[in-house]
């Protein structure tokens, strides 16, 4: 029991400080030089550092490879999780040391908005993708797309008795004990997910701004699931547990399809699926602007997004760059999306999680 009070209690600092960073003041800039890499005049290599959460798995040596091949840029990483990655570009904001963002999220771009981290930028292609996806002011631009599931091994889950939205998982007894919760609220994932719950319910007169039905489904959610850390298909995996369900990114399906050997299914629920958006943006006060602008424009493009969204089977933001590609990518390109209120999610997320963890996590 001690050992779960200290993690939780860990997890809710981590939180707090993430709320507190974003909410915080001016502050002084910090002194002495940032230590970036320098764009390399007459033509030669140019560096910029592009801060993401979306580059392991060999993501990152890829964009590397290419960008130096065709661009002459040579692209270092700053490769870090969502939440931590915000904290340290809020952090950094007086002296910043990157000069792209890939990845995250909407409600971390929220943060990246309120803390005057991104500035506008318009490369070429926004035009060519949905207007919807990409910040209205160019703040940050929509690359890829990744579809929040709530998946399933069909071997033990049938089409006849499987679930057709997340609320399924509580509401109906048949799936207690059933699926996997994961005891970490900091991952993009499971906020998407439950940003995707509590937009349904959003009250102004409701704690919190959640309605008392809103956080019933909560309190539910969080009483009929297994607690799971680390790999969240492992007990899914397991002929001993009974976990036969779990959250999943899109782009992980087929990744647990050949580690585990399943076949693994989704639901379609009537409202849609969230989606998170992954942009590239340029960050205020890069070192290396122009070489950050290049960068973007061409990283965002029809050709490039195909050919990284092929490698890694990513769903690309760019209608264009569909064309050849298969699998769980055109599924999640048919997929109705879910529309999220961020202008409320966003700001409200942090402190949502911090009372789920004070209140339900035991």
């Amino acid at each position: 029991m001690k050992k779960h009070f200290i993690k939780k209690m860990a997890a809710i600092g981590a939180l707090t400080a993430s709320m507190l960073l974003a909410a915080c003041g001016p502050a002084a800039p910090a002194a002495g030089g940032n230590g970036a890499p320098a764009a390399a005049a007459d033509g030669g290599t140019q560096s910029i550092v592009m801060y993401s959460n979306a580059v392991s798995d060999g993501r990152g040596d890829w964009i590397q490879e290419r960008a130096l091949r065709e661009l002459n840029i040579d692209v270092q990483f700053v490769d870090l999780g969502g939440v931590a990655l915000s904290n340290r570009l809020i952090a950094e904001r007086y002296n910043p040391m990157g000069d792209v963002i890939f990845g995250l999220n909407p409600m971390l771009w929220h943060a990246m908005e309120y803390n005057d981290l991104i500035v506008p930028h318009f490369p070429p292609w926004r035009d060519e993708v949905p207007a919807y996806l990409n910040h209205p002011d160019g703040l940050f631009n929509a690359v890829i797309l990744v579809g929040n599931l709530l998946t399933w091994d069909t071997a033990q889950v049938g089409a006849a008795e499987a679930p057709s939205d997340w609320l399924d998982l509580w509401e109906n007894p048949a799936f207690h004990g059933r699926y996997a919760l994961p005891v970490a609220l900091t991952g993009s994932t499971v906020q998407m997910v439950l940003s995707g719950i509590f937009t349904r319910f959003l009250d102004p007169n409701g704690l919190m701004g959640v309605s008392d039905e809103g956080w019933s489904h909560i309190e539910r959610k969080f009483a009929n699931g297994v607690p799971t850390e680390g790999e969240i298909y492992a007990p899914i995996a397991d002929p001993n547990s009974p976990v036969a369900l779990s959250q999943m990114w899109s782009h992980g399906v087929p990744v647990r399809e050949e580690q585990f050997g399943l076949e693994i299914g989704f639901a379609v629920p009537s409202v849609g699926i969230p989606f998170s958006v992954e942009g590239a943006a340029l960050i205020n006060g890069a070192p290396n602007e122009e070489a950050a602008r290049r960068f973007i424009d061409w990283f965002g493009t029809a050709e490039v997004m195909h050919d990284f969204s092929y490698r890694f089977g990513f769903l690309p933001a760019h209608p264009g760059a569909l064309d050849g590609l298969g699998g769980m990518t055109l599924q999640m390109a048919a997929v109705p999306h879910q529309t999220v209120n961020w202008s409320v999610i966003a700001p409200n997320i942090s402190q949502w999680m911090e009372h789920i963890y004070l209140t339900y996590m035991q």
